[in-house]
């Protein structure tokens, strides 16, 4: 069994605040907790695939 987190990558709406964040925030996000989750020594680190807004991943 493997744990870890998966992420679509969606740039939407705090839903405390209402700010969205841009696109270059989500990403530098992802990575922040992408590098967290390699500290904590969880196995994988996994983002969807989208190819339209609101998401950031991409082929």
């Amino acid at each position: 069994m493997q744990f870890g987190i998966f992420s679509v990558g969606d740039v939407t709406p705090d839903p405390t605040s209402g700010r969205t964040p841009s696109e270059a925030e989500r990403i530098r996000a992802m990575v922040r907790i992408a590098e967290k989750a390699e500290e904590v020594g969880l196995d994988v680190f996994a983002t969807g695939e989208h190819h339209n807004p609101p998401f950031v991943p991409s082929s």
